[in-house]
């Protein structure tokens, strides 16, 4: 035999392996994408459920998202300009903590002023650009879905354990937690009560964005029996508010267009009015909550204006306004009605409070991009182009702002997500408004 055709003395072939994957270009993008949006519903879950209860882990998880959100950061031109009116209200907070130093604020005002209007609002658009970029905002109300059911829970179980084992048991939720059942009334001392007047206004305007009727009749039900316990005037009154506001805009929504009143009355209204019933109904059946008390309780709030604390609050802060003329008195200086004694500066009345820190320049500066926000879903709702989304938003925007006549909730950085969210979604759509102003 030929050597050469001995085949024990070729040399064996290597073992063939399959190709290499190459990495992809956008791996590292698709893991920080994972990251953030864990990170984000993480935050949301302590900003919206719990608020307040957890500060440092809040805090925590709003730095790692906002660290999340920069690297795929889109400076858009919407953006940009968005950052700009920020820029303008930076400016303000400024020079008015200057102005509160020169008239004796403590240091300690100063850095919460610093780190409430000044940090914590940039962490909440750079994390809301980052929602609206890798989550969308029809995917963000999915999520808001979810954090209504643990809210509700939250509620029941604050209930449930202050009532059996007392309120020690509630500390998490609350410190110096109280519950108030007498003489028909119900009311409860709960920072998620503040999270839940957005998720009620948007939902009771929106309802039709809850894809399942079932589960769009169960959350209504819940909401309200939330609202009804909770002794809270904001909550109770921001359904009504948010319906009404929501009834008003259905017919100026893309979604609705065509349709008629009858058919958005029995698609829309009648499971409305039939949550409210059931909710009454369980309510009269199976508690000795009295609906009459909490609703005379309600009207006796606000006709005094909140309240008698808030009523003389709200006339010592009209004094101080008359006293600066209208010129601001600066961050971190009180009035002589202390509504906190830890901290004198703090006032629950924001907007009088805001007039009489800043003056009247000042405030509106402040006011300016949700006064904008406001025009602009006006204009589009007229032009009949508004999105059944930004519906939801501007809805729950609308009773969180109102809210703040008579509670800090903008002044509390886990809850500065009910008044920046919207904003950032709505002007990264729509910057023809934004465009106007910068030209």
């Amino acid at each position: 035999m030929s050597p050469a055709k001995d085949t024990s003395l070729v040399p064996p072939m290597p073992p063939t392996f399959p190709p290499a994957e190459l990495p992809r270009a956008n791996a590292y993008q698709f893991t920080v994408r994972h990251m953030f949006l864990g990170t984000a519903f993480v935050l949301l879950l302590f900003a919206v459920v719990v608020p307040n209860s957890l500060p440092v882990s809040t805090a925590v998880a709003m730095g790692l998202a906002f660290m999340l959100a920069l690297p795929g950061i889109r400076f858009s031109t919407s953006l940009r300009n968005l950052l700009a009116l920020y820029a303008c209200t930076v400016m303000v907070t400024i020079v008015y903590v200057i102005v509160g130093g020169m008239h004796g604020a403590p240091l300690v005002a100063m850095a919460e002023v610093t780190a409430v209007y000044i940090v914590s609002p940039l962490v909440w658009m750079i994390i809301a650009e980052g929602l609206h970029r890798q989550l969308g905002v029809e995917r963000l109300i999915e999520w808001f879905f979810l954090l209504s059911i643990l809210c509700v829970l939250s509620v029941a179980l604050f209930f449930y354990l202050f009532l059996t084992r007392g309120a020690a048991a509630v500390e998490f939720f609350f410190q110096g937690a109280n519950v108030n059942l007498n003489e028909g009334f119900s009311g409860a001392t709960m920072h998620v009560y503040g999270s839940m007047i957005f998720l009620c206004g948007g939902f009771f305007s929106t309802p039709e964005l809850i894809k399942s009727k079932f589960m769009r009749f169960a959350l209504l039900v819940m909401l309200l029996i939330c609202a009804l316990t909770s002794g809270r005037s904001a909550l109770i009154l921001a359904i009504p508010i948010g319906g009404v506001l929501g009834w008003v805009l259905a017919s100026r929504t893309v979604e609705h267009v065509g349709k008629s009143a009858m058919v958005r009355l029995i698609r829309y209204g009648m499971p409305l009015l039939v949550a409210v019933m059931a909710a009454l109904y369980l309510l009269q059946a199976y508690t000795q909550i009295s609906i009459s008390s909490v609703f005379d309780i309600v009207f006796d709030k606000v006709a005094s204006g909140g309240g008698s604390a808030r009523a003389e609050m709200s006339r010592s802060l009209y004094q101080g306004v008359f006293d600066n003329g209208g010129l601001g008195a600066g961050h971190g200086v009180g009035v002589p009605f202390i509504s906190d004694p830890l901290h004198p500066w703090r006032y629950e009345v924001v907007w009088l409070a805001t007039l009489y820190r800043v003056g009247i320049v000042g405030t509106l500066i402040y006011v300016m991009p949700f006064l904008l926000y406001t025009v602009g879903v006006i204009r589009l709702a007229l032009a009949r182009l508004l999105p059944a989304r930004h519906k939801f938003m501007f809805c729950g925007f609308v009773c969180a702002f109102l809210a703040t006549n008579t509670n800090p909730y903008i002044e509390a950085f886990a809850l500065q997500w009910m008044y920046v969210i919207p904003l950032v979604l709505w002007y990264i759509e729509y910057p023809l408004i934004l465009r106007r102003v910068s030209q």
